[in-house]
């Protein structure tokens, strides 16, 4: 069975990364423990960067972390896609 749902959890763990629309939503990051701090409580990355983006203007850090949360999780995606079943037998199917 995972030989055919592998290609499908990696996608779909891929996009809970991004899931922006649940958190922002209903708590939209909040509360901020710390006056200085960026980060909400509830805060995940994609929510944090909105605000770092949005709320302060830092589109500097913001591209950076934006950057490099898609390098590690396209190479992370790619080395378990290349490790799984489904790639190495990908004729038999």
């Amino acid at each position: 069975m995972l030989y055919v749902t592998t290609p499908y959890l990696i996608s779909t763990f891929t996009g809970n990364v991004n899931n922006f629309n649940v958190i922002y939503l209903l708590s939209g990051g909040d509360p901020v423990t710390n006056l200085s701090s960026t980060a909400g409580s509830t805060d995940l990355l994609v929510t944090w960067l909105y605000k770092l983006t949005i709320d302060r203007q830092y589109y500097n850090v913001g591209s950076v972390i934006g950057i490099l949360t898609f390098i590690i999780l396209a190479v992370g995606a790619l080395l378990t896609y290349r490790n799984s079943k489904s790639y190495k037998e990908e004729g038999g199917f």
